[in-house]
């Protein structure tokens, strides 16, 4: 069964807002797992927008099944196993009147925002949703960035559960 889980989160102009929760699974069935299909991330504040100037912008994003200190490099590092998918799309800025200022992306119309999704993930209890937005301005806004996810469960046994959890959680494996 496929179905899609979709909202926003708002990030400020050269921030991180990591470990927003989209997903918790808590049942003690652990046979049931969510394999992420298809995910977009977009803009929702694009017009009538604060900018100081003509620029650019790099907005980030990375879905992850566990929490973490993420900063902007750690967003698409595929060595960071809590992460299985990953977004990256600039974006130019435009100043025209304080009623008119917008942001508009290179050359990538909105269907074509897709993440890139590593093929071997499970879901089996948190799903979340990190972005970072760097823009070539000191001045610092806050946006709303929306977010699409398609997923489809899939059935499993509890050994393949436990170990999707601990494989999509933080380790530190030199310790």
């Amino acid at each position: 069964m496929r179905f899609s889980l979709r909202g926003k989160v708002e990030v400020s102009d050269n921030g991180v807002e990591a470990n927003h929760r989209i997903f918790d699974y808590v049942s003690p069935d652990r046979t049931r797992a969510w394999k992420v299909i298809s995910a977009y991330v977009w803009p929702v504040d694009w017009w009538n927008v604060t900018l100081p100037n003509d620029g650019f912008m790099l907005a980030t994003a990375a879905l992850a099944t566990d929490t973490g200190k993420f900063n902007q490099n750690e967003m698409v590092d595929p060595t960071e196993n809590r992460m299985f998918a990953w977004a990256m799309q600039t974006y130019n800025t435009r100043e025209a009147s304080a009623a008119s200022d917008f942001l508009c992306p290179n050359s990538t119309a909105l269907g074509n925002m897709h993440m890139l999704v590593d093929p071997d993930h499970l879901i089996t209890k948190e799903l979340y949703i990190n972005f970072a937005n760097t823009s070539d301005t000191d001045v610092s806004s806050v946006r709303e960035w929306g977010w699409l996810i398609v997923l489809e469960e899939r059935r499993i046994t509890p050994s393949q559960s436990v170990f999707q959890q601990i494989k999509g959680m933080g380790q530190d494996l030199d310790a």
